[in-house]
């Protein structure tokens, strides 16, 4: 289970490995944040007041043929800045997009396998060895990549 932690790590150094469940087909990693305090992402000021907290799950690199999936308790905080425009945000990963279900590095082995094929076989590939996913999803992915 060490290793698991330290493969945590190597997402954010402040995460920390609160419980490991391992199913038959994947593997969930019950984690949180450890920083006392987050940034308002409208104004930049550092706030310590936790409003509420919720889960979030997001789908990892596989490991030993299992779906790996981060359950983070996410933090909301209050925005203590009278002049933001924001009264509560929720703490950000670097990790991970806003709003993404998937972490950054397997955004990244999903387009690079994509790339030279047709989006259905893509979804095939993928499917069968890394997450589920659509067709469709691994087109938008694709069309944002090359915006950029």
């Amino acid at each position: 289970m060490r290793n698991l932690e330290e493969m945590l790590k190597t997402l954010d150094r402040d995460l920390v490995l609160t419980e490991t469940v391992i199913h038959e087909d994947r593997i969930e990693l019950h984690a949180k944040m450890v920083r006392e305090e987050a940034i308002c992402p409208c104004c930049g000021a550092k706030s310590r007041s936790v409003h509420k907290i919720y889960i979030k799950t997001i789908a990892d690199l596989p490991v030993q043929d299992k779906e790996v999936r981060i359950v983070l308790q996410r933090r909301v905080f209050f925005c203590k800045n009278p002049e933001c425009d924001k009264s509560q945000f929720a703490e950000r990963y670097s990790f991970v997009e806003d709003y993404g279900r998937r972490t950054k590095r397997l955004n990244e082995r999903i387009i690079e396998l994509a790339a030279n094929m047709s989006a259905l076989k893509a979804e095939g590939v993928v499917s069968n060895g890394l997450v589920g996913i659509s067709d469709d999803t691994i087109l938008r992915m694709l069309k944002k990549t090359a915006v950029k």
